[in-house]
């Protein structure tokens, strides 16, 4: 059942909450990132300059709980929306607030027309079981492939 979270649309007044939120969500488990105010920073900032970008944060009370950065882009198809990152508070998890940042992008891309939603995740991680439980699947005519050069 999810919880009493509010959600808003993302304010530029929100970073600096926003930044520190993704560094607690992703420097524990099952993550165990290393992030840095700077880099996390760094990271969310290129997001948010995109030109079609937009967002929504979850609120419990004046405590982020949550929030869900996205860009817009064209395709031969119309446009579709890009999930760059969604993060939730360690504390906050298991209460349906990912469920409802998804609910509000999803109302968000069908207002707006938009074609499809698409996201990357990790197979074995708690997210990608999330978003496959949100009726989202693997593509099978794409592959993310990767090189690593340090």
């Amino acid at each position: 059942m999810p919880g009493d979270g509010v959600i808003r649309e993302y304010e530029p007044g929100m970073f600096d909450a926003c930044r520190d939120l993704f560094i607690e969500a992703f420097n524990g488990e099952p993550w165990n990132d290393s992030w840095t105010k700077e880099s996390a920073g760094a990271r969310l900032r290129e997001f948010v300059d995109c030109g079609r970008f937009f967002g929504f944060t979850l609120w419990e009370g004046d405590i982020l709980a949550g929030a869900v950065f996205c860009h817009a882009s064209t395709y031969y198809k119309g446009s579709e929306v890009f999930i760059d990152e969604l993060f939730v508070s360690p504390e906050c998890r298991r209460r349906g607030y990912g469920k409802l940042l998804m609910e509000e992008v999803e109302a968000h891309a069908k207002a707006q027309g938009h074609a499809s939603i698409t996201l990357l995740t990790n197979k074995g991680y708690p997210s990608h079981g999330f978003f496959k439980g949100q009726g989202y699947r693997e593509s099978g005519f794409m592959v993310f492939i990767f090189k690593k050069m340090i």
